[in-house]
């Protein structure tokens, strides 16, 4: 007795035999998934690469097993092998926007933070209106002292989820960086209000106060240290400094107020998605797994 399975592209003529022994090997697949799925659950990382191991075996190209293989990779700390994997599962599926993204991930908790730059760029080519890769990017931009870019990607990404409380967070933390104090406090002030038992946050609204209190105490020395500098090279030169600041701060002001006209509406569940390996925190409540400067970075699992 033969029996014809249909796969795409292709009709294959099997004998009974051959199929009973793809079912049980679907079955073993499927049973090593669970396993695997179980074993991270009980923080058992090395047991579930195992299973992952052996399941890749039996089903090479099930992109599926790959990936969960590289998170169970991260959660064991083998960032390496888990770049490794992620650059395997890229082979099989080269525009997979969500591989793209968890790679860029593992970049960015290397350190490698151009890299990771690079992959949450692609992400977000492949998939537009993707919030959470422009705010790691923005994350990634800031670390590396690129304040302006940084800028520009976190308001992209409050322009796809305006109520995100982590993105206004770490605006503000970019805008404090810049020395835009009124401004920062303006957006911590917003985040605030979508999340009012948020004690980082407030936490933030206080320190932003002193600091900006402080540097207007110190404004005045700092003006004459300007004078001092160019004392002798003529009005024109000090002038035209005056005139750069200005033109700074009127262009920042203009970054930072980019998302006031945005249209706040209700969160789609693609708003939530985070870095996190099942959450994000893109709603107003508070997140107390959040740090004070950074969004936690983790796999996604989209």
């Amino acid at each position: 007795m033969q029996r014809v399975i249909f796969t795409p592209g292709t009709q294959i003529l099997q004998s009974a035999a051959e199929v009973k022994k793809r079912e049980d090997r679907v079955q073993r697949v499927r049973s090593l998934m669970r396993d695997a799925e179980k074993a991270t659950q009980e923080k058992q990382y090395e047991k579930a690469i195992e299973c992952y191991d052996t399941a890749i075996k039996l089903e090479k190209k099930l992109l599926t097993l790959v990936t969960g293989k590289a998170q169970a990779q991260i959660l064991s700390n083998k960032l390496e092998d888990a770049l490794k994997t992620f650059d395997h599962a890229l082979k099989m599926s080269p525009n997979n926007a969500t591989v793209v993204f968890n790679r860029g991930v593992v970049n960015q908790k290397l350190g490698r933070y151009s890299l990771a730059v690079a992959d949450y760029l692609r992400a977000a080519d492949i998939q537009p209106r993707n919030a959470q890769a422009h705010f790691n990017c923005s994350l990634c931009l800031k670390r590396m002292g690129h304040l302006s870019d940084a800028l520009e990607h976190i308001n992209s990404a409050l322009q796809y989820s305006p109520r995100n409380v982590d993105a206004l967070y770490n605006k503000a933390n970019i805008l404090v960086k810049m020395r835009e104090y009124p401004i920062a406090l303006d957006v911590l002030n917003q985040a605030s209000s979508l999340a009012p038992d948020d004690a980082d946050i407030k936490e933030k609204i206080e320190t932003v106060t002193r600091e900006f209190e402080q540097w207007e105490k110190e404004e005045p020395s700092r003006r004459k240290a300007r004078e001092l500098k160019y004392a002798g090279k003529g009005k024109s030169q000090l002038h035209g400094y005056f005139n750069r600041t200005s033109a700074q701060r009127n262009k920042t002001t203009s970054a930072a107020c980019a998302t006031s006209s945005i249209k706040i509406c209700k969160l789609t569940p693609d708003d939530h998605n985070s870095s996190s390996s099942s959450s994000s925190s893109g709603s107003g409540k508070n997140n107390n797994n959040r740090s004070r400067d950074t969004k936690r970075q983790q796999p996604s699992s989209k």
